[in-house]
């Protein structure tokens, strides 16, 4: 399945994402996965790594288009913006887990795929992007925002309690905690405790 030639202009790009496109995403899932590849493995990374990081990429740009935090802009390319975010994903991702080893020069720079495994791959994150955005929605406000906060503007629990007008830090820890439990439970993923 080929990349769209329509895409290829930003502005095309950014109109079809805003309309919510599903073309326009598959062809930013393409391309982002094929970027972000190499320097994945570069830092010890592996192909489940790819795909989390690709998928909460997307997940994060689709929130940042939906709230405003994402406007096009002539001088600036829409797949700068999202390998910044994948960056950012692979950090926290490396920090998060502390299992990344030293790089090696045995450590493969590109893999190739299965096309049939990258289709279902495409398949699975759309569906999950959508149930996603959709579970997003169905949260309370006070959730969403907890989760905006936290994730895309990268606020402190102490930051979000204030902001929130929640007692304390503990306080926003434990009810974002509860919002992506509910969050989990909304698009069909088993909550931590499970």
């Amino acid at each position: 399945m080929g990349l769209p030639n329509r895409f290829t202009d930003q502005r095309e790009l950014y109109k079809a994402l805003l309309a919510g496109e599903n073309d326009a995403f598959v062809y930013i899932y393409k391309l982002l996965y094929q970027r972000v590849s190499g320097h994945i493995f570069e830092w010890g990374g592996n192909s489940d790594d790819r795909q989390v990081i690709v998928h909460e990429t997307i997940i994060a740009f689709v929130f940042n288009l939906k709230y405003g935090k994402y406007e096009w802009r002539e001088e600036a390319q829409l797949m700068t913006y999202l390998i910044r975010i994948a960056h950012n994903k692979l950090n926290e991702l490396r920090r998060n887990r502390n299992r990344f080893g030293p790089i090696n020069a045995e450590t493969p720079i590109n893999e190739v795929d299965d096309p049939s495994q990258l289709e279902a791959s495409e398949q699975n994150f759309e569906k999950r992007r959508l149930a996603a955005e959709k579970g997003l929605m169905q949260l309370k406000d006070k959730c969403r925002e907890a989760i905006r906060l936290y994730y895309l503007q990268k606020k402190s629990m102490e930051e979000i309690a204030e902001l929130l007008g929640w007692a304390n830090e503990q306080v926003a820890r434990n009810k974002k905690y509860r919002c992506l439990q509910k969050l989990r439970q909304l698009i069909g993923l088993k909550t931590w405790s499970d």
